[in-house]
């Protein structure tokens, strides 16, 4: 747990943003000169608590104690990187990403693409109305819903993703699941991107699969699994614990590539 944590704060975009970025009164968010903040909020943590939270302009952090510069300077240095393109696909503008859940539960639209040939319909509307990306789950994690055996939950999904493969080559597929053996499966069919909603914590063997075949991966968080998820969830503070979850699961990652 840290002590101190940073966030970018007052934003601004397009050409005024790019002004105040080479006029050295703003930083890059990701390397987007198109989007710009010049303000940091710092918080500091004492005994799982927030002490305090301030707000400073980019060019008081000079002014700050060394402890706290140095940690400032590391944050600032990788909120403003520019991020790599993944499976080609810049992140540089906006992209789309169609959700097809192919369950008979799921929250928004369980049980309508259950169906093999609805869900390749579905699929084929979503990648012509202007997605990149289509997300594929065979297993709802809606809150209350219950653990699909692997093998279902894999025999729901297989035959429309090769099905997608075969009719869309170029297409960036994301599978949704929690389960390795899923994975596994998925990536020998051409999937392009992991999504696991369990942030690596379901599975213990996930990351083994996707650090394997280097897969690009989708972390989330959550406490507990969807049938806990909402049952009097705690936080100390929402905001920092979340972020402590992140940079955790992050770090493990980069020590075991």
């Amino acid at each position: 747990m840290r002590k101190y944590y940073t966030r970018p704060c007052n934003f601004h975009y397009g050409g005024y943003a790019e002004k105040l970025i080479s006029n050295k009164k703003a930083l890059s968010l990701a390397g987007n000169k198109n989007i710009a903040f010049d303000k940091v909020e710092i918080f500091q943590r004492k005994k799982k608590k927030v002490v305090t939270s301030k707000i400073y302009s980019i060019n008081e952090i000079e002014k700050l104690n060394k402890e706290v510069k140095s940690i400032v300077n590391a944050d600032l240095k990788e909120i403003t990187f520019k991020r790599k393109n993944i499976c080609g696909l810049k992140f540089d503008n906006p992209q789309i990403m169609g959700v097809l859940n192919v369950t008979p539960d799921s929250f928004s639209d369980g049980g309508l693409f259950f169906d093999k040939v609805k869900a390749f319909k579905q699929a084929a509307l979503m990648i012509n109305s202007g997605a990149k990306i289509v997300d594929i789950g065979g297993e709802s994690t809606r809150p209350d819903s219950k653990i699909v055996n692997e093998s279902d939950e894999w025999k729901r999904i297989e035959k429309i993703i090769i099905k997608l493969k075969k009719n869309f080559p170029k297409l960036i597929l994301s599978l949704d699941t929690r389960k390795s053996f899923v994975m596994k499966k998925g990536i020998e069919l051409g999937i392009n991107i992991i999504n696991d909603v369990s942030g690596l914590n379901f599975d213990k063997k996930s990351f083994d699969i996707i650090n394997l075949k280097k897969i690009p991966f989708i972390l989330h968080h959550m406490q507990g699994t969807p049938d806990t998820m909402q049952k009097n969830p705690k936080y100390d503070d929402a905001l920092l614990d979340i972020f402590d979850f992140f940079e955790e699961k992050i770090n493990f990652c980069l020590k075991k590539k």
